[in-house]
C-alpha cells in the first residue's frame, strides 16, 4: 500500500500537483478554472470566469455567489480570490494545501471548511482536499485538478429548481456540497463489500500470498477512509449541534442529517474492518488446514510403506542362493536393474501426485 500511495504522489509532482520538496518549479503553474454560479430570488445563471478580475462584478450582482476553483496552486487567482472576498493569507494557504486535514476554522466574516472526497485509482482509495469559504452571501470551493467534480449532482438539482439558492442563501449551499461530499463515500464502501466477499472465498479456497496482500491492501484503503471521516464527523458535529456564524437553522438541520450518515458510514467502515481481520485468520486458519491435510497423507504414505521396508529389509539379507525359498532375482542377470527401476518408478510416481495436488508447487 505504501508503494501504492509513493506511486501516487510521483504522478502528482509529474503533473505539477505536489512539487519535490526543495525543488524549484520549472514552469509557472497552469491557470485555475472559475465556474461561477450567481442566483437571485427568481433565477440562476452559471457561467466560467475567464479571468480572475470579473469576480468583483459578479459579486456586486448577485445575491448568492458560489465560485468553484479547479486548481490549487495559480497564485494570481488566489490572491484576486483573498482581495475580493477578504479572505486572509494565512485562510488562503490552509485552502490550497493539498495534504489538508478536514477541520472548521472561523477566519473573520467567513468560515474556512475542509474536508476530503473520496475516489477509485485503478484498485487503491485517494482521497481528495476540497476546502470552502463560507460568508454571508458568497461559498467558495477549492478543488485540485487532479480530483473528480463530485458537485455535478448539486449543479443539476440547481439547474432543475429543486433548490433556490436565492431565498435559501449560501449555507444551504454548502450543506448540499457536503452532503454531496459525505454521499460519495457511499459507493466506495459498496465496493469494499464486494473486495471482501471475493477475498473471503480465496481465502477459504485458495489461500495463497496474494490474498494475504490484498487483505492487508483493503486494511489500508479502510484505514485512509477512516482518516477522512473521522475528523469530517466533528465538522459535521460543530455545523450542525453548534451556534455556528453565517450558518442558519434552515442549513443547521441539513448538517445533521450529514452528520447522521457520516456515522453510518463509520458503522459501516468498522463492520468492514472487523471483516478484513476475521479475513486474515482464515486465510492462517485455511493455510493450517491445508498443511494438515499434507501432512495427514504424508503420514498414510509413511504408515504404507513401514512394513514394505520391513519385508525388504528382511528379505534383502544375503542367503544361500541354491535354496529354492530365498528371495527372488538373487541369480537373475538383471535383477539389481529391475530393483533400480522400480524405485525409480516408485519415486516417480510419488513426485508426480505430490506435484499435482500442489504440494510441491512454490506459492507465489
Amino acid at each position: 500500500m505504501a508503494t501504492r500511495r509513493h506511486r501516487r504522489r510521483r504522478s502528482r509532482r509529474a503533473q505539477g500537483a505536489l512539487p519535490t520538496p526543495g525543488q524549484v518549479p520549472a514552469s509557472p503553474a497552469a491557470p485555475a478554472t472559475l465556474r461561477l454560479l450567481g442566483c437571485d430570488g427568481q433565477h440562476c445563471e452559471e457561467t466560467t470566469l475567464r479571468q480572475a478580475d470579473d469576480l468583483a462584478s459578479a459579486r456586486a450582482r448577485w445575491p448568492v455567489v458560489w465560485i468553484d476553483v479547479e486548481g490549487l496552486d495559480d497564485q494570481a487567482a488566489n490572491r484576486v480570490l483573498g482581495s475580493v472576498f477578504d479572505i486572509g493569507e494565512l485562510a488562503l494557504e490552509d485552502a490550497t494545501t493539498p495534504d489538508e486535514r478536514p477541520k472548521l476554522e472561523v477566519f473573520g466574516h467567513q468560515l474556512l471548511i475542509a474536508v476530503r472526497m473520496v475516489r477509485f485509482e485503478g484498485e487503491a482509495i485517494v482521497t481528495d482536499p476540497v476546502c470552502l469559504f463560507l460568508g454571508d452571501r458568497h461559498l467558495i470551493t477549492f478543488r485540485d485538478r487532479l480530483t473528480h467534480d463530485g458537485f455535478e449532482g448539486v449543479r443539476q438539482r440547481i439547474r432543475s429548481g429543486r433548490t433556490r439558492l436565492g431565498q435559501e442563501g449560501a449555507d444551504h449551499l454548502c450543506a448540499l456540497l457536503l452532503d454531496a461530499v459525505v454521499d460519495g463515500y457511499f459507493p466506495v464502501l459498496e465496493k469494499f463489500g464486494e473486495r471482501l466477499e471475493m477475498l473471503e472465498d480465496d481465502a477459504i479456497h485458495n489461500p495463497t500470498r496474494d490474498s494475504l496482500g490484498r487483505i492487508h491492501d483493503v486494511r489500508a484503503d479502510l484505514m485512509t477512509l477512516r482518516r477522512a471521516l473521522w475528523p469530517t464527523r466533528d465538522v459535521l458535529h460543530a455545523l450542525g449541534r453548534e451556534q455556528t456564524p453565517f450558518v442558519g437553522d434552515h442549513a443547521r438541520s441539513h448538517f445533521r442529517d450529514c452528520y447522521d450518515h457520516t456515522m453510518e458510514l463509520l458503522d459501516l467502515m468498522e463492520g468492514y474492518r472487523e471483516i478484513s481481520s476475521d479475513l486474515r485468520d482464515i486465510y492462517l486458519a485455511s493455510l493450517n488446514n491445508r498443511m494438515n491435510d499434507v501432512m495427514k497423507l504424508l503420514t498414510v504414505i509413511a504408515t504404507v510403506f513401514m512394513p514394505l521396508t520391513f519385508i525388504t529389509g528382511y528379505y534383502g539379507m544375503n542367503f544361500d542362493t541354491t535354496s529354492p525359498w530365498n528371495m527372488p532375482l538373487l541369480r537373475f542377470r538383471y535383477g539389481a536393474l529391475v530393483a533400480a527401476a522400480m524405485m525409480v518408478a516408485t519415486t516417480v510416481a510419488m513426485v508426480a501426485l505430490f506435484w499435482r495436488r500442489g504440494w510441491l508447487r512454490r506459492w507465489h
